[in-house]
């Protein structure tokens, strides 16, 4: 079975290696490491294409072409680039290597290139991208993420899908995927929303779960008052019956219950900055609790409490106390 030799491997054949980089009259630095390099690449890269392996005979190309762009270089970067379906890239490589044909002598490439670029003209895809809305004017369009110079110009794109956006104030405000094939010619019309300009969009409400962690702290503290608090009205509680055992009806009290009185005293004191300092925090810390963590779950509301008031009053009706009402 006879194999056809890719048109690429053919051109590579028909030239000297040795005179692939030369101009003409230029003598070749023969022991010029990087011209051994590049040469090595070249000749690489045309056994790769004889395998029809493109990705790797590209690269090799490529890297020949580092070193010196000639017209035969070119030529087969855009070989293989028109066989991985870059073809909008190797429609440049084309005419790159159409240029330098006509200035190197690259007879075979100048009778060759103007065939591969009028095909290529026929199979690329070009896609008009168009803008509507009031905000169209301020918006900008991109495809694969390069910006349009003009939105309302054809573009030529690579066979395959292709990501449109639009972007307003640095946000992007839409998006559409097109899918186009060889030859094919499409217009988008992509719209920019009502509230892309503002920048309005939906709003963000807090998130039910969200926690104060000051008010929770400040519960806490309260919390812990508040028992301090009552521990301490216990104990003036207990101090006051112990003296209404020792101290006689007319107040008059023998000299072991002064102990009792200062025990007494001093829970007052403990009582009376415990209990207004707990009460104050626990209002303090369920109001930060209330505004910072969001709206309750309505399947949670019936289970919720509302404090509406606070009231100070002494356990017997003359010292310092606590009383809280409210609606649960």
């Amino acid at each position: 079975m006879r194999r056809t030799i890719p048109l690429g491997f053919a051109i590579a054949l028909m030239l000297a290696p040795s005179s692939l980089f030369a101009q003409a009259g230029e003598t070749k630095p023969a022991e010029d490491p990087a011209l051994i390099a590049a040469r090595d690449q070249f000749i690489e890269g045309v056994s790769l294409m004889a395998a029809e392996d493109w990705a790797n005979a590209l690269t090799r190309f490529k890297a020949a072409g580092r070193f010196k762009m000639s017209a035969q270089v070119a030529f087969n970067i855009a070989e293989c680039e028109s066989k991985l379906g870059r073809l909008v890239a190797a429609l440049g490589n084309y005419r790159l290597a159409l240029s330098k044909a006509d200035t190197a002598g690259a007879e075979t490439v100048k009778d060759l290139a103007p065939k591969r670029i009028n095909e290529l003209t026929a199979l690329i895809p070009k896609l008009t991208v168009k803008k509507s809305g009031e905000g169209s004017a301020t918006a900008r369009a991109l495809l694969d993420g390069q910006e349009l110079s003009s939105a309302s110009q054809a573009v030529p794109v690579d066979p395959g899908e292709h990501v449109v956006t639009l972007v307003v104030n640095e946000k992007t405000v839409a998006t559409e995927r097109v899918t186009l094939k060889q030859g094919e010619t499409r217009e988008l019309t992509i719209t920019v929303p009502e509230d892309a300009e503002s920048g309005a969009g939906k709003p963000v409400t807090p998130s039910s779960s969200g926690v104060s962690v000051p008010g929770i702290v400040l519960i806490s503290f309260g919390a812990a008052s508040l028992i301090g608090g009552g521990v301490s009205i216990g104990v003036r509680q207990a101090a006051i019956s112990e003296l209404d055992e020792l101290c006689g009806p007319d107040s008059s009290c023998p000299a072991e219950a002064e102990a009792t009185y200062d025990r007494g005293r001093l829970a007052t004191g403990f009582a009376e900055v415990l209990v207004p300092l707990g009460a104050v925090s626990v209002v303090v810390g369920s109001i930060l609790v209330a505004t910072t963590g969001g709206s309750p779950d309505p399947a949670e509301a019936g289970n919720s409490a509302r404090l509406e008031g606070v009231s100070f009053v002494g356990a017997d009706g003359t010292g310092p106390g606590l009383a809280l009402w409210g609606v649960f």
